[in-house]
């Protein structure tokens, strides 16, 4: 069982943060070795490994070190409470959402007082489109302890139903309920800056991942905030740096995702085209160590219209196994358009939407499909929504929208 010192941050080796989580390492493997026995020294010697991955971006590294540690407390102890929470959490960052849920629900009947049980619990099941018993899981969730954690996870599914105002008061709790500096408040604070992004309201936007950054210098998300804010600006040079220094700070595949957006967008094929590659063997890798990439795969490859037939099969296979799922519904709804068949996308994409989630894209999605099959007023109503919304969308749709915007007033005009 592998219980390694921790390695360093890309610029950040010093910090007292990394510095304390070295020092825990340390401290928690001795403690093991005069305790052996004792499980509780390697659960949270598994957490320190789950969090640096979290911060450092080193899933590939950390991960199946925490396996290990977690597996070994369960070939002790298959009953082990804590040990099958983080199990079951690892497997939702993994997306084995039904193995989560499965998993959880067992832990949960031996202590149903636990927040963080709750938590994964919550996450499965907005995972497997179970919306409902989501929000009752984060109802227990806020009894057991009213944190972060809970703040957030009811900020998301207030979010889902078109509650915008109740989800920002939410998401501002969560972050009230961290410390300045901390990783968890800095995810909460980007992700308040994300819902004010997603309604075009750049300029809060902005100031609030600006703020993060003085809080948590180089905080790698907020950087790609600020590089979408400049991106719908269209100042793509200052994205395109921003989005380098975050993806040299933190190797999250989402950044080269973004930088192949925004180069799509500036017509830049080559580059662009460079860009996917490494996209997609990063899905290959997640792969390769037991993620389930399927949706998210589907996802840019139907944004970039590349990879359609594999996409499209993906996309169907995530909607089978989560037909309620608004992202996988959308997905696949996504996937019949960019195949050819969009009034067969129809039921898939209101079926999406039935939540009446303002999310700008989910409307651009369903007025392209609309368009496409043949439904002018419907296609014109959602895209005229996605733009009121958010009239700057992502480099790769808002052009598309405002396109097939005057294209159907102009059929609508003809009509008259």
């Amino acid at each position: 069982m592998k219980m390694p010192d921790l390695m360093p941050r890309a610029g950040d080796t010093t910090s007292v943060e990394f510095l304390k989580a070295q020092a825990t390492v340390r401290h928690l493997r001795t403690e093991i070795a005069k305790h052996p026995d004792e499980m509780k020294n390697y659960i949270e010697l598994a957490q320190v490994y789950i969090q640096e991955a979290r911060v450092s971006g080193k899933h590939h590294d950390y991960f199946p070190i925490a396996d290990g540690i977690i597996a070994e407390v369960l070939r002790r102890d298959p009953e082990n409470f804590e040990a099958n929470v983080l199990k079951s959490g690892m497997m939702m960052t993994k997306h084995q959402f039904g193995d989560a849920k499965e998993t959880i629900d067992k832990a949960i009947i031996k202590n149903p007082y636990n927040s963080g049980a709750y938590g994964v619990l919550c996450d499965a099941d907005v995972e497997l489109g179970k919306y409902d018993d989501a929000v009752k899981a984060v109802d227990n969730m806020m009894k057991a302890r009213p944190d972060l954690r809970s703040y957030a996870r009811a900020s998301y599914l207030r979010e889902l139903n078109g509650d915008r105002d109740g989800a920002i008061e939410a998401m501002k709790m969560a972050a009230d309920a961290g410390a300045s500096g901390e990783e968890n408040r800095e995810w909460a604070l980007y992700n308040l800056a994300n819902i004010f992004l997603n309604w075009g309201k750049l300029d809060t936007a902005e100031f609030i991942y600006k703020g993060i950054l003085e809080e948590r210098p180089n905080y790698a998300f907020a950087m790609s905030g600020l590089a979408m804010v400049n991106a719908a600006r269209k100042n793509y040079g200052e994205a395109i740096g921003l989005l380098v220094k975050a993806s040299q700070v933190l190797p999250e595949h989402i950044f080269v995702e973004q930088l192949a957006d925004l180069y799509q967008a500036m017509g830049q094929k080559d580059e662009a085209a460079q860009l996917e590659k490494k996209a997609l063997d990063a899905f290959a890798l997640h792969e390769k160590d037991g993620w389930n990439v399927d949706r998210e795969y589907a996802a840019f490859c139907l944004n970039h219209n590349i990879n359609i037939p594999e996409a499209k099969t993906r996309a169907e296979r995530q909607y089978k196994i989560r037909p309620t799922n608004i992202d996988a519904l959308d997905t696949y709804a996504w996937a019949l358009y960019r195949s050819g068949s969009a009034s067969d996308a129809v039921p898939y994409i209101e079926q999406a939407m039935r939540m009446k989630t303002i999310n700008p894209n989910l409307h651009y999605h369903a007025g392209m499909i609309y368009a496409k099959a043949g439904n002018t007023e419907k296609a014109a109503s959602e895209l005229k929504f996605a733009l009121n919304e958010n009239q700057y969308l992502t480099p790769l749709t808002m052009d598309d929208a405002k396109t097939t915007l005057m294209k159907l007033e102009g059929k609508t005009a003809d009509a008259r």
